[in-house]
């Protein structure tokens, strides 16, 4: 079986800029970028970082995270990766966690994945999912609050890469009545839930409270509710320098709309907990209806990334001895690790992320085949090599003129591929790849 390496040496050769010092010029910059030892980075080929910077993996999440994939936050993503996968193999493993409990609970409703929903997942190509965590805050500040609450949730958004664009983003609320106080009751009546966060000066409680979002339910009502975060998971963002290993905390409250029997309406405010909305802090058996963000980004082409990654290689490669640069041994010819065949052709070709030493933080998929097109576009072209009328005459001009190159053999049908992998403790992110797998190949 070829080694993953030497594919991906070859794939690289296939599509060199800069032919005549391939072997100096690729693949020693990407070896030389390799960082300095350390007890807790496990050590990577060039060609190992080279992916694991471009998929957005960067070195800085390698260890096995400690991340439950039953909470709510886990199981959005599993059902968007089970819905747009095109990796039928990996979807069984997928399925594993999301069967269980569905007996208890369908999370597959129209209002766990919403019409609007599929719209943002279609228009992004990152998805990340925060989860949440109760905050215990200092009792003093609890009797300062303007609003009676008990639900104080907090949220780590401090792992999202800083290349990604936040376009929208949805805080979700579970409400099961029969949690709350009113569940005996016959008469429906009318609630509003807000979201609030402090008000800071110079990182002191000011007493005041910000109302970021509202939402109409009722007494009665049982399932997710949804508010938008996106002015202020977008300011977190900012800000995240200066809030490293903090929490960003959201409040709860509830205002109950109440009728005396002369029809005359009015407000009192209850505990969140009394409506029956799910906390953080609850016990296995619903940790997947805890509250949780959802954040929907966009990131840019990988060719973006691998231009910054060239001009960082270029700066390391200043700083490092030129005598140190050039003794590393050179990679093997690229004719002695892979004889193509006659004629164009989809060949095989797979990515195990166990390879690339990432199994322990990509979720899904541990594997997936990418294939490459390999061979020669040679006169006469079958029906097989799908090729373009372009390409038959140029090599009807090739066999004239054999100083004019023959058509190259590229793939014509590409397809996607979705990877979901950890952020850290907290934080869960599905990246489309677009035209990452090569369908079908022909000349061109």
């Amino acid at each position: 079986m070829l080694k993953l390496e030497n594919i991906l040496l070859y794939l690289i050769a296939l599509r060199s800029i800069e032919t005549h010092d391939l072997k100096i010029d690729y693949t020693m910059e990407t070896i030389d970028r390799l960082p300095l030892q350390s007890d807790h980075l496990p050590e990577l080929t060039g060609y190992e970082f080279e992916i694991v910077d471009i998929l957005g993996l960067g070195p800085e999440n390698h260890g096995q995270p400690k991340i439950s994939l039953k909470n709510s936050a886990s199981k959005f993503l599993l059902e968007v990766y089970n819905d747009i996968t095109e990796n039928e193999q990996e979807l069984d493993h997928v399925r594993q966690h999301l069967t269980r409990g569905r007996q208890r609970r369908a999370l597959r409703d129209e209002r766990f994945i919403t019409k609007y929903d599929r719209m943002e997942i279609e228009k992004c190509n990152n998805i990340i999912t925060f989860s949440s965590k109760q905050m215990v805050s200092n009792p003093n500040l609890i009797a300062d609050l303007p609003i009676a609450t008990d639900m104080q949730i907090g949220f780590n958004t401090n792992d999202v890469p800083r290349d990604l664009q936040l376009a929208h983003s949805a805080l979700r609320l579970y409400q099961q009545p029969s949690l709350g106080k009113f569940v005996q009751n016959t008469d429906v009546q009318r609630a509003i839930i807000s979201i609030y966060q402090r008000v800071m000066v110079r990182k002191q409680y000011t007493g005041a409270l910000r109302i970021l979002a509202s939402v109409n339910t009722t007494t009665a009502y049982k399932g997710w509710l949804e508010f938008n975060m996106t002015r202020i998971l977008s300011r977190w963002l900012q800000h995240k320098s200066l809030q490293i290993g903090r929490l960003n905390e959201l409040l709860v409250g509830v205002t109950l709309e109440m009728e005396n029997p002369a029809h005359e309406s009015k407000s009192i405010e209850i505990l969140p907990s009394d409506l029956g909305l799910v906390q953080p802090n609850v016990t296995d058996d619903m940790i997947d209806l805890q509250p949780f963000i959802i954040g929907y980004f966009n990131g840019p082409e990988l060719m973006t990334k691998i231009q910054k990654l060239r001009f960082k290689r270029e700066v390391i490669k200043r700083k490092r001895k030129a005598a140190d640069y050039y003794n590393r041994p050179p990679p093997p010819p690229v004719q002695e690790i892979y004889r193509l065949p006659t004629s164009c052709e989809r060949l095989n070709f797979t990515l195990d992320f166990n390879d690339l030493q990432m199994h322990d933080w990509v979720i899904a998929p541990k594997k997936f085949e990418a294939f490459f097109c390999g061979g020669e576009c040679n006169f006469p072209l079958g029906s097989k090599m799908n090729a373009t009328n372009h390409a038959i005459v140029q090599t009807l001009m090739h066999l004239k003129q054999p100083n004019l190159p023959k058509p190259c053999c590229v793939p014509t049908v590409l397809g996607s591929i979705s990877i979901l992998h950890y952020l850290n403790e907290d934080s869960v992110n599905l990246s489309k790849y677009p035209q990452s797998v090569a369908k079908e190949c022909g000349c061109h």
